[in-house]
């Protein structure tokens, strides 16, 4: 992860990743820490953009990102239903943002899954205003299986890198 003055590049391989198959609904994974997401504790960024690929993503499987400022328990954790988290774990959990990849809209075929982009160039919903907790210079994030089974090769079938602008 590399540090600069006007935004940072974060990756992330999610580890809470089973090699089976996420059916429309599920959790993909819980949350997961985007370090140094904003320039200073309790700062805002612009998500400018997102990268994602899949190993094992199909033509049918649409996702969905859910950011958070902070790292409180989602509910339920991969491979479980987002439809099981209650209304009282989703406000604790503290939802800040979402984005939807559409693989009809914003993916390309590639090295036997999908590669999903999402940008201010796309006309996709990004940017996206990002505001870390007091004291805190992380986001997290979660994944949604929106719609599709998605048969995940192995544990390490996902890769994603956010493009933050920071904000002064």
């Amino acid at each position: 992860m590399g540090m600069y003055p006007a935004g940072n590049l974060v990756k992330l391989s999610p580890t809470d990743l089973s090699a089976t198959a996420y059916t429309e609904g599920d959790v993909i994974f819980a949350k997961a820490e985007l370090e140094a997401a904003v320039p200073s504790r309790g700062g805002c960024s612009l998500l400018r953009s997102v990268t994602v690929f899949v190993e094992g993503a199909v033509s049918n499987d649409d996702l969905t990102l859910l950011f958070f400022d902070n790292s409180t328990d989602l509910g339920e954790p991969a491979g479980d239903p987002a439809s099981d988290i209650t209304a009282d774990e989703f406000r604790t959990a503290s939802c800040i943002g979402s984005l939807e990849l559409d693989q009809s809209t914003s993916s390309v075929a590639v090295a036997n899954g999908l590669l999903y982009t999402a940008g201010d160039e796309d006309g996709s919903q990004c940017p996206i205003f990002i505001k870390a907790a007091g004291g805190e210079t992380s986001i997290w994030v979660a994944m949604i299986q929106q719609t599709g089974t998605l048969d995940l090769t192995d544990t390490d079938s996902i890769t994603l890198t956010f493009g933050f602008q920071y904000l002064g």
